[in-house]
């Protein structure tokens, strides 16, 4: 099965970046949003099993509210990658039950690791 994921990232740069090792590893990337109204359509027009999530997106909306969004209109869970991860953002972060947050700048493997991890996860007997 290949999981679809939709990166939420404003640095164009960056979000081209992870849907190239998000797609070389085996991953299917719906879409790149770089504010929650972006992200929120693109959610509602294509099946979405994951969202990457930066904290500080574009016309001033911010990740945590996205990710909160995405996940009670579609039930998406997130995962948080950010150079402000600070203890008070984790803890705001945390309110949109992330799966996990993720530190920039993070390497390539770090990344496609904790993704398989997380869907490896899901797919097991509870």
């Amino acid at each position: 099965m290949s999981y679809r994921i939709l990166i939420v990232e404003d640095d164009t740069i960056i979000a081209l970046d992870l849907a190239l090792t998000l797609e070389e590893a085996g991953f299917e990337t719906v879409g790149i949003a770089m504010d929650m109204q972006s992200a929120l359509r693109l959610a509602e027009r294509y099946p979405v099993d994951l969202a990457t999530m930066d904290v500080q997106l574009a016309r001033g909306t911010n990740g945590v509210d996205t990710a909160m969004r995405l996940r009670h209109a579609f039930d998406i869970p997130s995962v948080f990658l950010s150079a402000n991860l600070d203890r008070t953002t984790r803890a705001q972060a945390a309110k949109a039950r992330p799966v996990g947050f993720i530190d920039k700048p993070a390497g390539a493997d770090a990344v496609v690791t904790f993704v398989e991890t997380h869907f490896a996860a899901q797919t097991m007997p509870q």
